[in-house]
């Protein structure tokens, strides 16, 4: 499986079911029991999005259908505390998450042998990605906002012991960071943030170190497609770096670029990185 292909796991899948409340409300609304148990008239189900669990019906949920299912969408279950219960699902490969407001830690995902790929976005008390480490074959890892640009990680210490091909990070911020961590995770292909969350200096570093690394925002800009020649569609990356127009401010952007390429070469030699 490649990047791209994990990426749009969710998306591209069609779900054996979605399970939720039959009038389920803009929030996820409040599953029973009885609409989980829909899963019993399905031949097959290893792939379940499900919305409006609260921690009993998630409970149940893992007890009694948990060991069947390979990928799971959690789809607005905000009222979820502990899931711990995942550590049963070995045949899990890949989990994802949208809107949490309650839980605060992940889970040991030592016996979760067969998963692959985790995705979390908008979870707004998980600050910690603690759990991770555990999994022994994980290999993609995203977690941030679709959403509301309000998540924030304390510190991503934790992914130093991580075999991980791919880091997504959308979130708002990582507080205690040095992106050293990404340099000495020597299996990490793949490495997406938002295009202002370091300095220019810092990525520059970072692509020094790790040159074969893509993504996002390691480049000297981002360039949008616009129908109006006015329109900026330039983005400079790095912290408060312009956005600008690829016509009027042709000049500019050279230097950037420039700027960016001298910073590289400067930080290789120091490395002796060829």
């Amino acid at each position: 499986m490649i990047y791209s292909e994990f990426k749009e796991l969710g998306h591209s899948f069609k779900w054996d079911i979605w399970l939720r409340e039959e009038k389920m409300d803009i929030g996820g609304g409040k599953i029973s029991r009885y609409d989980i148990d829909k899963l019993k008239s399905n031949e097959k189900y290893d792939k379940v999005m499900i919305s409006g669990l609260r921690q009993d019906t998630f409970e149940y949920f893992i007890a009694e259908y948990g060991a069947s299912i390979k990928y799971v969408y959690f789809f607005k279950n905000k009222f979820i505390e502990d899931l711990s219960s995942l550590e049963t699902c070995t045949n899990l490969v890949y989990v994802s998450f949208f809107h949490n407001q309650r839980a605060e830690k992940l889970w040991n995902m030592t016996k979760n042998v067969n998963l692959l790929g985790i995705n979390i976005s908008d979870f707004t008390r998980l600050h910690y990605l603690n759990g991770v480490e555990t999994a022994p074959n994980l290999q993609y890892l995203a977690f941030g906002d679709a959403i509301w640009n309000t998540s924030c990680l304390h510190d991503i210490d934790v992914l130093r012991s991580c075999k991980l091909k791919s880091f997504d990070f959308s979130g708002k911020a990582i507080e205690n960071i040095d992106l050293q961590i990404f340099a000495d995770m020597p299996e990490l292909e793949h490495l997406d943030f938002r295009t202002n969350l370091f300095t220019t200096e810092d990525i520059a570093h970072l692509i020094a170190s790790r040159p074969e690394l893509r993504g996002y925002a390691l480049r000297p800009y981002v360039k949008f497609e616009r129908n109006d020649d006015d329109d900026k569609d330039i983005l400079i990356v790095g912290k408060r770096k312009p956005f600008l127009n690829s016509k009027k401010d042709e000049l500019k952007i050279k230097k950037y670029v420039m700027d960016f390429g001298n910073l590289i070469t400067q930080y290789r030699s120091k490395l002796n990185v060829k």
